[in-house]
């Protein structure tokens, strides 16, 4: 179905729900949202209990209070409990897919787009689709971008509020980078990437005279890595829309003219010594390094407050200087999404959640950084900050990921940030250009055999050949040649028939 008559029908849909003034007469809730009628909050009835699964930094000592007072707001606002299920990164990997597998109760958890299609047809979530009808304030919120998180006809989950575009950018400790006298705007150019890669060799070669055991660049990234920055993938680096995606045609990026240029600039660095010797095989990102005292620089994916976010994970002021431009695509909002299990026990309760999850400012604050009072509090600018006699390494709640929770810019920004940063973001993203397959999403079920093989291929030398640890010609020949004997070809043939088909659909 096209997108466009979707978007009509739902709101037809919300109109015609608003009027008729529908409630759910029970808690078994498939065949109301079969029928499409929203349902008001039953405060007369038992509260149901979510099992929210989210994403944390490390489990503070006051996880408990937290879930408390999560659970005083969600029972007064939708007479439901809250069973919360926090979870660091590692964990996340290693446990949910034995949750799923295994059918625990879960009702909600966020999903990463490279499990969509496994997700979909083992039948762990469910279409977003079905329930339209209680999403109102998640579309109101998200706008276009509540319309990203389709595969085919199959509405996968809704993205988190955040910054829409992956740039990529040079991050470089601040009294160095002065103190030799330059300025950003030192490295603009008049060119498809707004940077001018010959000063930034010649910034390098400034550090390494003044600091001659300096790294001048060290993590774990550079633009040969940042697929995201300069074109759209749709999901996997194998079939590429090269320019920023302002093309319809999928090809290869690493036979392209761009692709050898990054790794011969950063061949130069690597042979000058500019660059870590182990850059290919270190795991240790860019921040790290960087706080550690004897790195330079690192290249990431950057927005407008990176300078802010850095200056605490590195310890050191910063200066950012760009090299790519911002540019929006599907992954950049559809990396990872919250969803809804198969295995919640009332999917209409779980939808009524994360609708109202949208526009709660207690609750992203809660989840994001604690309990207002112990673990926060809010200055004289309206930012959040940390209480009397607390910090970063004594308090018990602490998380900085509103990137990945439902609508961080409901909740307060941290004391650092502009106060007027989620204006900021919301210009930023509204100006950013958008890549001609915004929207899509690539199901590499037909391709997984291939796509396997090709991972293979690509860890085995995307890293020497991107940070430049070998000779350029010979190690893009062996790189395509591997390519395309592991099923290349089959994959950007699949990827751009999908995508011609999703045009299609879009007329």
């Amino acid at each position: 179905m096209s997108k466009k008559i979707l978007s009509l029908l739902l709101a037809l849909l919300f109109v015609v729900a608003s009027l008729s003034g529908c409630t759910a007469k029970d808690s078994s809730s498939d065949k109301d949202a079969a029928n499409g009628e929203p349902s008001e909050i039953n405060f007369d009835e038992e509260p149901y209990t979510i099992n929210f699964l989210y994403l944390v930094a490390m489990e503070g000592t006051d996880q408990q209070k937290v879930n408390d007072a999560v659970n005083e707001l969600t029972l007064k606002e939708l007479n439901m409990k809250v069973n919360m299920i926090p979870m660091t990164f590692g964990t996340y990997m290693s446990q949910l897919p034995l949750m799923l597998s295994s059918g625990e109760d879960l009702d909600i958890f966020p999903a990463m787009a490279n499990q969509f299609a496994t997700y979909i047809e083992s039948k762990y979530i469910v279409n977003c689709d079905d329930y339209a009808a209680y999403t109102k304030d998640i579309y109101e919120v998200l706008g276009e971008d509540a319309a990203a998180g389709y595969v085919g006809d199959f509405l996968v989950g809704f993205s988190n509020v955040k910054e829409r575009s992956y740039p990529a950018g040079l991050v470089c400790r601040k009294d160095i980078f002065e103190e030799l006298g330059y300025k950003v705007e030192d490295f603009a150019a008049d060119n498809q990437y707004g940077v001018d890669f010959d000063k930034i060799t010649e910034l390098f070669a400034a550090v390494k005279a003044k600091y001659p055991d300096m790294i001048c660049l060290d993590g774990t990234s550079t633009m040969g890595i940042q697929t995201e920055s300069y074109g759209d993938n749709m999901g996997n680096v194998f079939g590429y829309l090269e320019g920023y995606g302002q093309t319809t045609t999928v090809t290869n990026w690493f036979e392209s003219d761009e692709f050898r240029m990054f790794a011969e600039i950063n061949r130069e660095w690597f042979t000058s010594g500019y660059v870590s010797t182990d850059i290919a095989v270190n795991s240790d990102s860019g921040e790290i390094k960087v706080k550690a005292g004897n790195c330079f620089s690192y290249i990431t994916n950057v927005k407008p407050n990176t300078d802010i976010e850095k200056l605490a994970q590195t310890g050191y002021e910063v200066v950012v200087v760009p090299l790519s431009k911002p540019m929006k695509h599907t992954n950049a909002v559809t990396a990872d999404l919250l969803v809804v299990a198969n295995a919640s026990k009332d999917k209409v309760k779980a939808f009524q959640f994360l609708n109202w999850s949208y526009k709660s400012k207690e609750f992203n604050d809660l989840i994001n950084w604690g309990v207002e009072g112990l673990d926060w509090v809010e200055n004289e600018d309206g930012l959040a900050c940390y209480p009397e006699g607390v910090d970063a390494f004594n308090v018990g709640y602490h998380n900085d990921f509103g990137f990945i929770y439902p609508n961080q810019m409901a909740g307060h920004p941290w004391v650092g940030n502009p106060t007027n940063i989620w204006d900021i973001y919301a210009e930023y993203n509204a100006n950013t250009a958008k890549s001609q397959a915004f929207g899509f999403m690539f199901n590499s079920v037909p391709v997984e055999t291939e796509i396997a093989q090709l991972n293979s291929v690509y860890e085995q030398y995307y890293k020497d050949i991107a940070f430049g640890v070998i000779d350029v010609d010979q190690g893009l020949a062996d790189f395509n040649k591997a390519l395309y004997d592991a099923g290349l070809q089959k994959v950007i043939d699949e990827k751009q028939r999908q995508l011609d088909e999703w045009l299609a659909n879009q007329k």
